[in-house]
């Protein structure tokens, strides 16, 4: 019986962000009401009160859940901070999973990341990223945060920005690169740099 439960919470909590997607990419999420969202998914208020407190809570667990989702993909993956040539192929550590959990989540990233989207979010995001670079770091040198040095700190800042830009620039372009052909270039932008690049077009 409880599995039952369990899965129809979970059909009526996909429903319910399906169709907070097909609004939001309609009118924009500050347009979105609870009457809205239950009337278009076919759901009573009641429903939907079970379990979140109002749409600001329901958006909130929304991005939480694929902000965590995420994180767990980057943190599996090793940062080699000695590699310093570009890859000219997927790697084998996986580092173009996190561009094919974008393109898997393609319409929460549209509407919260896209050009009216949700500013705060992208800053998690990026916050997340720093964590990682962080937490690699640390591993491969042994040192607490604390004696990371300042400039090293700038280079994560500087990287994860860099990383959240392409993915919003990647939106906007309406995702005309694949997850690979992107992660390959962002690594040639990030280890030669704009002026060592010479795309022939």
């Amino acid at each position: 019986m409880t599995t039952r439960i369990d899965r129809r919470i979970l059909r009526t909590r996909q429903l319910l962000r399906e169709v907070f997607l097909d609004l939001a990419m309609e009118n924009g999420v500050d347009n979105i009401t609870v009457k809205k969202l239950t009337d278009r998914a076919g759901l009573n208020r009641g429903t939907f009160y079970l379990h979140y407190q109002d749409i600001q809570d329901f958006a909130e667990q929304f991005k939480s859940e694929i902000l965590e989702g995420f994180y767990s993909i980057i943190k599996k993956l090793g940062q080699d901070i000695n590699r310093q040539k570009p890859f000219d192929a997927p790697p084998p550590y996986g580092y173009v999973r996190p561009f094919e959990y974008v393109a898997t989540h393609k319409r929460f990233f549209q509407v919260f990341m896209g050009p009216n989207g949700d500013e705060s979010f992208g800053l998690r995001m990026n916050h997340i990223i720093q964590e990682q670079f962080h937490r690699s770091y640390r591993y491969f040198n042994s040192e607490s945060l604390n004696e990371i040095p300042a400039k090293q700190h700038y280079l994560f800042a500087y990287l994860a920005s860099a990383y959240v830009g392409t993915i919003h620039y990647w939106i906007q372009r309406d995702f005309d690169l694949s997850p690979t052909e992107l992660t390959i270039l962002f690594s040639q932008i990030s280890r030669l740099g704009s002026a060592n690049l010479n795309f022939h077009f």
